[in-house]
């Protein structure tokens, strides 16, 4: 191919013919299949299979006319249709995975693996922090004591923005209550000027426990341990109960 960008296609499960069709209806706009194979250098009978799967994914559109010609769909439609394929995907493996493997997986009495592990160093604990709200798909609860900077008020935007259905619930100090709940506007935000460290915990499943957070020595602990995400949870609980609703 003359222009090795497009070797990305290969990946998502288009042939070489089908990118050289792709990429002659790009440069050449509205087309004959008879043109597109001159242009391309896809043989004639290939150009009709290639045509036929850029279609099936809504990549490319036909005009009615003798002969048929055929043009590519805007980018934000042909952006739209991968990300809805992709969505589908995810959800026929989810359905998979649990109509077919965890069944089976559990009869056999097989338990997953808890983790424990320390995290040093600011940097080191704020990725945690913020991979542990990522993996969060129904609730998360994150505790704050420290006043939060603007970059990880935006880190934490970015992080379940596109979440709609993902309850949040936020536990911070009076004083940086007003501006979490102006980047998190869809988070229930409650404040406690007294608590014993910070953290996050996703789904009642994954736990991220700061505990130091002194300039220049942050630690916290992370895990997937059911017990240890159990007592997180409960003494989030407790201290969120106790909590005062400034909003």
């Amino acid at each position: 191919m003359a222009e090795d960008r497009f070797q990305i296609l290969l990946k998502f499960g288009l042939t070489l013919y089908d990118v050289k069709v792709f990429q002659a209806l790009l440069n050449g706009g509205s087309m004959t299949a008879q043109e597109i194979a001159r242009y391309s250098h896809v043989p004639y009978p290939k150009v009709y299979s290639s045509l036929k799967k850029l279609s099936e994914i809504k990549w490319i559109k036909e005009e009615k006319s003798w002969p048929s010609k055929y043009y590519l769909a805007s980018p934000d439609e042909i952006l739209l249709r991968f990300k809805e394929k992709i969505d589908n995907d995810v959800k026929e493996f989810e359905s998979f995975i649990e109509s077919s493997v965890r069944p089976v997986y559990n009869s056999k009495g097989m338990t997953e693996k808890s983790d424990v592990w320390l995290v040093n160093g600011y940097k080191a604990v704020i990725e945690t922090f913020l991979e542990a709200i990522k993996l969060a798909k129904e609730e998360v609860k994150i505790a704050i004591p420290f006043d939060p900077s603007q970059n990880l008020l935006v880190e934490l935007r970015e992080s379940t923005f596109k979440k709609q259905d993902l309850k949040i619930k936020v536990l911070t100090a009076s004083r940086s209550s007003k501006n979490i709940k102006k980047f998190l506007p869809k988070a229930e935000v409650r404040a406690r000027d007294f608590m014993f460290g910070g953290g996050v915990i996703s789904d009642s499943r994954t736990v991220v426990l700061m505990l130091s957070m002194s300039e220049g020595d942050y630690t916290a602990i992370a895990s997937n341990h059911p017990y240890l995400a159990m007592l997180a949870d409960s003494y989030f609980n407790y201290l969120w109960e106790g909590a005062e609703a400034p909003f």
